[in-house]
């Protein structure tokens, strides 16, 4: 049964290939169209600001520029001498 269905998959595309490209876009379109009432898309779209503020949210205050200065000078002697 494999073989049968493959060999009826290659004979469709080998129909449909000698079409124009115009002609191959509306069956495109046609078998879309026909397929989308089955497909679950996800119903609710996630919001990725809300999800990123929310992993970056803690209960620490933002570092100070004295301490941000202070760890770049400390990060410049280790790396540096």
């Amino acid at each position: 049964m494999e073989t049968m269905e493959n060999a009826s998959y290659e004979g469709v595309l080998s129909v449909v290939r000698q079409w124009p490209a115009t002609r191959q876009i509306e069956l495109v379109h046609e078998v879309l169209r026909a397929i989308s009432p089955r497909i679950s898309l996800p119903l609710k779209r996630q919001k990725t600001l809300d999800r990123a503020l929310g992993l970056l949210a803690n209960e620490k205050s933002a570092p100070t520029d004295a301490e941000v200065q202070q760890w770049l000078d400390d990060y410049r002697v280790e790396k540096y001498g």
